[in-house]
């Protein structure tokens, strides 16, 4: 426990954090939200494969950025209504910041290979983004169905210490492996980029009085 508890002190206050089986979890209640929500939605986005679909649509992006702004209220104590809701604040961000970088990991590996292929096709062409109705509906209910998950811990937490220790760990480390790979992503797009750009500017064009003197060209016709 204490080794736990001294690791997270390096990123979290670990003020009024919950306490389970006697003993304080090693992160405070907003930040067990964030690993909590970065958790279940790493998983979701595995199992249902929303994370290939690319960059969230416009109604989508609003309601997660609705989420964010409630949580930045919370985190800057405009509004703090108790362990429920600090818990909830953490599970919006979590939830945002995992959709965004696996969504945007995807839209640029898109990009990156419709680069690639001369840019011959689009990128929802090239990378399946188009999102079916049921994604988008999934994506639209997660902050509800956050909320329920935030109320249903905060009333009726049960399991070990160590249960839950064990979702901040795997919370951070899916969060640490989503930032790696959208970093990646946005590595590779750059180097793709910049040789694309220097390609470009190898290339001769034809001069003007090439094009001046195949323009003259006489025109071959077919006598029988």
């Amino acid at each position: 426990m204490d080794t736990f508890t001294s690791i997270f002190s390096l990123v979290c206050g670990q003020g009024r954090a919950f306490v389970v089986d006697g003993a304080a979890l090693p992160v405070c209640q907003r930040c067990f939200g964030l690993y909590a929500g970065a958790l279940v939605t790493g998983l979701w986005l595995l199992v249902s494969g929303v994370g290939r679909r690319g960059l969230p649509h416009t109604r989508e992006a609003l309601a997660q950025a609705a989420m964010l702004l409630a949580a930045m209220a919370g985190g800057l104590h405009w509004i703090d209504a108790g362990p429920t809701w600090r818990l909830l604040c953490g599970l919006w961000t979590g939830h945002v910041a995992m959709v965004w970088l696996v969504a945007g990991a995807a839209h640029l590996r898109a990009v990156t290979a419709n680069a690639r292929q001369g840019g011959r096709r689009s990128v929802v062409e090239n990378s399946d983004h188009s999102w079916p109705v049921r994604d988008r509906l999934q994506t639209l209910a997660a902050g509800p169905a956050l909320a329920i998950l935030a109320v249903a811990f905060t009333h009726l937490v049960t399991g070990g210490w160590w249960l839950w220790a064990a979702v901040v760990v795997l919370g951070a480390a899916s969060l640490v492996l989503a930032f790696a790979w959208a970093s990646l992503a946005a590595l590779r797009w750059v180097i793709v980029r910049g040789a694309r750009a220097t390609h470009s500017s190898n290339a001769v064009p034809a001069s003007a009085g090439d094009k001046s003197a195949a323009a003259k060209q006489p025109e071959m016709k077919y006598i029988p």
